[in-house]
């Protein structure tokens, strides 16, 4: 997993500080971009190439909208941090056979933002709760939050989406079970009279839950089509070219040391680490602890 990697290590700045009439001129031009017809064929072409059911309608729409109008700085970050995360993210989806369009799912679960915590808790990329996280594996103490472990965590999500995909053999239904738990899902079926698509399950869906897959759909239409409404990747972030690599220490060490040591910035150790919650490398005789320089 982890190999030598040429990656982009991504440094960006993002603001809000545009004046409002730039922003309301901006939506204008944009909107007049979009074309209904055309959004349709571009995820139709989208639907062909994997076996999750990507189609578009009405809710689908208003989301893209969202992310095309009201997000465009966002959609140009996350277009950034995607360089980074993605391939990644396809390694361990491929190795465990699963759709690599499920890459997307941390866009709206995070926003690619490893540190992430919701209001109800969930922590990291792929936004686990403590007690999932606890039940695939992923260690959580003063030193370690495996929640933000890049690739510890996406082998936990992929392990929860394949045997969420065993039960309900229908990804829209694994991907809403990501967000509203197989027991939501499975009343939801019930409540419903049996129905098993997602589309006829979704007014018996948690309301979090009715645009999930929605928002999943809009993200990986937004992804590969935002040049169309002129969204480019944010071309004034700072980017450093480096050989990433993972190395083992041979006793514990604050990470502000390391850097010191090293001397490189203590700021891209810990965003490449953010796994360590007292930005401190533990040492223990029987176990390896991993830091990515």
């Amino acid at each position: 997993m982890r190999n030598l990697l040429l990656v982009s290590i991504l440094i960006f700045t993002y603001s809000f500080s545009q004046e409002q009439s730039q922003k309301d001129d901006s939506k204008i031009t944009q909107k007049i971009l979009f074309n209904e017809e055309k959004v349709k064929h571009q995820i139709d072409s989208l639907n062909r190439t994997t076996p999750i059911n990507l189609i578009y309608n009405k809710e689908v729409g208003q989301q893209i909208k969202f992310y095309l109008f009201s997000k465009p700085d966002q959609v140009s970050r996350l277009l950034a941090l995607s360089k980074y995360y993605f391939p990644v993210f396809e390694e361990i989806l491929d190795k465990n056979n699963l759709p690599l369009e499920l890459k997307y799912l941390p866009i709206i679960e995070s926003a690619l933002n490893p540190n992430a915590r919701s209001y109800a808790g969930a922590v990291g990329l792929w936004q686990f709760m403590y007690l999932t996280a606890k039940e695939y594996g992923l260690r959580i103490n003063t030193y370690l939050d495996e929640r933000k472990d890049l690739y510890k965590s996406t082998q936990a999500a992929s392990n929860y989406l394949e045997k969420a995909y065993s039960k309900f053999n229908n990804w829209e239904l694994a991907l809403a079970s990501y967000n509203a738990g197989a027991r939501n899902i499975t009343k939801a079926i019930r409540r419903s009279g049996g129905k098993m698509n997602y589309w006829e399950l979704r007014p018996f869906l948690p309301k979090q839950t009715r645009n999930y897959i929605p928002s999943f759909i809009a993200a990986i239409y937004v992804m590969n089509f935002a040049s169309d409404y002129n969204i480019y990747m944010d071309e004034s972030s700072v980017v450093y070219e480096e050989l990433v690599d993972s190395v083992y220490l041979k006793r514990g060490l604050k990470i502000e040391h390391l850097a010191s040591l090293l001397n490189v910035n203590t700021s891209m150790i810990e965003r490449l680490n953010p796994v360590y919650r007292i930005n401190f490398v533990p040492f223990l005789e029987d176990e390896k602890f991993a830091i990515i320089l």
